[in-house]
């Protein structure tokens, strides 16, 4: 790890991080404050507020991985940086609820940008052997980033206004164009040529990130684990607050608890992760979604309990939900990188984020409905359920896949495929 902290060009990709991940979570408990306090939203206003974070990255991920594999790395997250900081600084401003929505939209959708640019520059600047610690001190920093951003943002909204957070919001994006700004530029040879070659089959390029992905089958299998996994996530993650509102005392700070458990779990499982070598990221997933879908079944049982136990469990079940989330997002992570040439890995990364984006507001709609329909208890106990069954499917498809994991020893013939 020490050799890792000694890459400059790293550090100030991290660096950009650290300050654009706090902002973000100082921005969404202000966005949620704004809507529903003071522009008075209803439960569909809110969603649609969601929705806005969402959809940009699954409509836009497929395009914008083709321009982050195009185009200068750096330049397009300086830009985006830059045109996030102005959206941002636009809500202050915002008259109406319909104008928050458009300027979110428009910071989600240079964000659906930021992303593949971002990961296209980690496999340009990390080797294979230390891009498993690069991945997963990345991990930390954002659940550092979800437990201490929201704490910093309800303070400042005490002592100041929602404004507040929304100023240091776009001074952190600010920040981050600056830390941006002294990376090297450096675009692949192949994709400069393809550049002046393929101006006009930019659709054609989309493509080739979901073809790369389908050659390699524990690739595939582990970004339909993946997607599965967030979809029947998302069906129970966004109803929480609707079964804690089950017990009769304090729902509020019981979800925080369990809010800042969770990202404590996922701090340490990065931690662990960042220490193990992970020898089967598929292994890795396949036991996440069981850890996740146990602790949603349980918190069904433990919400009809006395308050005390309540309250001494739930962090408990919060953390092993983390822990297990983790070990789902950072193995996959890890092995895209891995298995990905560095000049396709911005239309490979944006596929994937695509593909989990639109798995997740799928997620959300069901969610919705389903607690509509049957209640927070069975919702919960059916994802809990559906997970637990997607994470035994995918260890026993591992007998059908074995020898194909080229998670350990990287993918050379697949490189060479992608550069011939």
């Amino acid at each position: 790890m020490k050799t890792l902290f000694r890459n400059k060009q790293y550090l100030f990709l991290i660096c950009a991080q650290i300050v654009s991940s706090l902002g973000d979570w100082l921005n969404i408990l202000a966005l949620l404050i704004l809507a529903g306090v003071d522009f008075h939203a209803s439960p569909l206003g809110i969603t649609l507020l969601m929705l806005c974070f969402s959809i940009p990255m699954t409509l836009f991920g497929p395009f914008t991985g083709v321009f982050a594999d195009r185009y200068d790395r750096k330049k397009l997250m300086v830009a985006a940086d830059l045109i996030r900081a102005a959206a941002v600084f636009g809500i202050v401003f915002a008259p109406a609820l319909w104008t928050v929505y458009i300027l979110v939209f428009l910071q989600s959708s240079f964000s659906a940008l930021f992303t593949p640019a971002k990961n296209g520059k980690l496999k340009e600047i990390i080797p294979d052997d230390q891009m498993q610690q690069a991945v997963t001190i990345s991990a930390m920093i954002d659940q550092v980033s979800k437990i201490i951003g929201p704490v910093l943002s309800g303070l400042l909204i005490s002592a100041f206004s929602t404004k507040a957070s929304f100023y240091i919001d776009a001074a952190t994006f600010i920040l981050s164009a600056i830390f941006l700004s002294q990376l090297t530029i450096s675009v692949p040879k192949r994709i400069s040529e393809n550049h002046s070659k393929k101006k006009n089959r930019i659709f054609h390029d989309m493509m080739d990130g979901f073809s790369f992905i389908r050659s390699i089958p524990i690739l595939l299998l582990g970004l339909c684990v993946l997607s599965s996994v967030l979809l029947v996530l998302q069906i129970a993650d966004n109803q929480i607050i609707i079964l804690l509102r089950e017990v009769p005392h304090s729902p509020v700070k019981i979800f925080g608890y369990a809010m800042a458990a969770s990202g404590a779990g996922m701090f340490i499982m990065s931690i662990i992760l960042a220490k193990k070598e992970i020898k089967s990221a598929h292994a890795f997933i396949s036991i996440g979604s069981v850890g996740i879908g146990a602790g949603y079944a349980l918190m069904v049982y433990l919400v009809h309990q006395p308050v005390n136990i309540i309250m001494a469990c739930l962090p408990l079940l919060g953390m092993l939900v983390g822990m297990s989330a983790a070990a789902v997002f950072i193995p996959f992570n890890v092995m895209a990188q891995k298995t990905t040439p560095v000049n396709l890995s911005g239309r490979i990364f944006g596929t994937i984020n695509s593909m989990t984006s639109g798995a997740a507001i799928i997620g959300m709609v069901l969610g919705g409905i389903l607690v509509e329909l049957f209640g927070a208890d069975t919702t919960f106990l059916l994802s809990g359920s559906f997970l637990i069954i997607i994470g035994i499917a995918a260890i026993l498809s591992t007998v059908f896949l074995k020898g194909s994991d080229m998670f350990a020893k990287g993918n050379q013939g697949s490189q060479k495929k992608a550069q011939g």
